[in-house]
């Protein structure tokens, strides 16, 4: 009877759940089905109520950002990409990779509003300034701070992501944004980091090989597998899934290990002034999966609605955060690239009007 009664009072929300059981949607690329995503969600926080699993150390929230409308870093961008364009991926000059759409603004409130135990937010630019009034616990730090002079400028996040542990004063314990992602609900610090010390790896259920099987081929996915390569050598274990991507919560000791173990190779790559097929991606695989292998971290969910804002599916993804009223994902990833199909023209007003109604009504 009380699916009859849900029949003849709202048929579009019974046929809407009817398809949804019977044709399970994801959003987030862990697979978890939409239906189910509070539930899970609301569990995982009760746990961390009814454990003492807060950490007592300081956290740090470090982001990098371009602005790829200065004309300074224009000069200099397009200087040294016509200096090697012939050896140069495509995709490592995409000016998708490199185009601010002002969602920095959100990215930073979206921390605030969300996550106000994080300490200091570091943000890591290229002799750049945002336009709008910085928070007070927002901290600019050049790349020259923290990477060797002659290796800049970098166009590489690669390269830029190996340097992080060279931040001054920054903890121990930090979490890794890119300038795409952002916190759709109240996050714990537990969330990051249990009261032992613990980090959480947030992987996802893609695998590196059936992604070379299918044909990809990215600097991306060539550095995870250089990565992969080192972790099968320095402990015999076989890494196949990349992280979600989502911020990424680390240890600045295991950076420094990193370049103790894997430094012939890090300083092989740290001169590509763009994305190449010898980068490891640091931040967001060797790091994490070394701490990983290291009993210093642990598997968890984290809940991210990814899509790429040129495409049809982000309408569909501002649909759901819209609507969802405190049943949110942990957070959402508005990742930029170029595609051939299905581009959206209006993909720039379309997220900043989302962002806004989002985190401004």
């Amino acid at each position: 009877m009380s699916k009859l009664s849900k029949l003849l009072k709202n048929p579009g929300i019974f046929f809407r759940d009817y398809f949804i059981k019977k044709y399970p949607l994801s959003l987030d690329e862990q697979g978890h089905n939409l239906l189910h995503e509070n539930v899970l969600i609301e569990n995982d926080l009760r746990l961390y109520d009814i454990t003492v699993n807060e950490s007592k150390e300081p956290v740090d929230v470090v982001i990098t950002w371009v602005n790829n409308q200065d004309p300074e870093w224009i000069a200099k961008f397009e200087y040294y990409k016509n200096q090697k364009i012939n050896d140069i991926n495509p995709i490592s000059i995409d000016n998708a990779r490199f185009e601010d759409h002002g969602e920095l603004f959100y990215v930073i409130k979206s921390i605030q509003l969300h996550m106000s135990w994080v300490r200091t937010i570091f943000l890591i630019t290229d002799n750049q300034i945002p336009t709008f009034d910085l928070p007070s616990k927002v901290k600019i730090i050049d790349h020259n701070q923290i990477i060797n002079k002659k290796y800049l400028p970098t166009f590489n996040s690669h390269v830029i992501e190996a340097h992080l542990h060279n931040i001054p004063e920054l903890s121990e314990n930090f979490i890794y944004f890119n300038d795409d992602v952002f916190i759709a609900r109240n996050l714990p610090k537990s969330h990051f980091f249990c009261g032992n010390n613990l980090s959480s790896l947030f992987i996802t259920k893609k695998n590196l090989n059936i992604l070379v099987k299918k044909g990809f081929k990215t600097p991306t996915l060539s550095a995870s597998l250089n990565c992969k390569n080192l972790l099968l050598k320095k402990y015999n274990k076989k890494i196949d899934n990349p992280l979600v991507h989502t911020y990424v919560p680390l240890k600045k000791s295991y950076f420094e290990l990193a370049w103790l173990y894997f430094n012939e190779e890090i300083s092989n790559f740290i001169s590509n002034k763009f994305r190449d097929d010898n980068d490891l991606n640091l931040a967001t695989f060797l790091v994490p999966w070394m701490m990983y292998l290291e009993a210093k971290s642990k598997l968890s969910r984290d809940i991210c609605y990814y899509f790429n804002i040129r495409s049809a599916r982000a309408k569909t993804n501002y649909t759901f955060l819209n609507k969802k009223s405190g049943s949110m994902p942990h957070s959402f990833c508005a990742n930029d690239f170029f595609i051939h199909k299905s581009n959206d023209s209006n993909y720039q007003s379309n997220l900043m009007e989302f962002l806004e109604k989002f985190y401004d009504s």
